[in-house]
């Protein structure tokens, strides 16, 4: 299901000191103390802006390269082997009549959610899958879903701060909020632009999705909409981010059986939308499968 969006003493002097040996030992002391100043000053200054990239980002850090790898990096033949049976994906949405959503000449795909979300973060492990097949990814950052909402601390990834390259397609990720509440409310994390707000409230409400302002929410160009994540997020509960990357592609694991499948419709979609470019990744079976079920 989608989740709704949540909006959001001090002494007298003595006078002056005599010359001398006196008047020496006191310019060092002056001078050590001037020293100390300075670095107790400089530490402040260090952890105020720690504190500012910290309550701006909410808990979210750079990925390690071996996680980014192990996401990033999934064979085409671990694809090809995650099929499920007819019938148990939710297909996309077809839109019919809207302007196609292009940026550059390339259709866009749209990804609206919010750290907080749980049923964000389970939808972003299949994404970054699908999309890697399609371009790269930058400074990708982890995060976990807030403790406080259900499904708990869900261990993640974050779109905040991270860019995406790709011949084919635009990827644009906008997580909306933080993970951490402050006085009731997730603050702000990344603001839509105009055109990106207009999609989401144009397409994220009946008939298009079951929900209206649910997220996750993602446009593949105004030709097909997915709302909602693609497997319950309490499959990923006290699993570490690590776990869930090292066992995608070993069968039998749930993630490799929840999170291979999603990634393939999402693929499916995007092959669908671009021409069935790249051949290399379009041409696999699952995918080829999935997307001829689409309207």
């Amino acid at each position: 299901m989608a989740q709704q969006v949540k909006r959001n003493s001090s002494s007298r002097g003595k006078g002056p000191a005599k010359a001398g040996k006196g008047s020496q030992t006191g310019l060092i002391v002056a001078a050590i103390s001037l020293v100390v100043v300075v670095a107790v000053v400089a530490t402040l200054v260090l952890v105020k802006l720690n504190r500012s990239t910290s309550s701006s980002s909410g808990t979210s850090e750079l990925a390690s390269p071996s996680l980014v790898a192990a996401v990033t990096g999934v064979p085409n033949s671990a694809l090809a082997s995650a099929t499920v049976p007819a019938g148990s994906i939710t297909m996309p949405y077809k839109i019919t009549g809207g302007p196609t959503f292009e940026s550059a000449g390339k259709p866009v795909v749209l990804y609206m959610g919010a750290d907080y979300c749980p049923y964000c973060a389970a939808e972003r492990w299949p994404l970054i899958i699908a999309l890697s097949k399609f371009g790269t990814f930058k400074n990708l950052h982890v995060t976990t879903s807030s403790s406080s909402d259900v499904y708990p601390n869900t261990q993640t990834f974050s779109f905040y701060g991270s860019t995406y390259s790709s011949p084919y397609i635009d990827f644009q990720g906008v997580e909306m909020t933080t993970n951490k509440q402050v006085n009731g409310n997730y603050p702000t994390l990344m603001t839509p632009t105009a055109l990106q707000q207009k999609y989401f409230n144009q397409y994220d409400k009946p008939p298009y999705t079951s929900l209206a302002a649910g997220i996750p929410f993602i446009d593949f160009a105004n030709k097909y909409i997915i709302s909602g994540p693609s497997y319950s997020p309490g499959l990923l509960q006290g699993l570490s981010r690590d776990s869930i990357a090292g066992s995608l592609t070993i069968k039998g694991t749930v993630t490799n059986g929840a999170i291979l499948p999603s990634a393939n419709l999402i693929i499916a979609t995007i092959c669908k939308m671009d021409g069935n470019q790249p051949g290399s990744v379009c041409s696999i079976p699952a995918v080829q499968s999935i997307e001829a079920s689409l309207k």
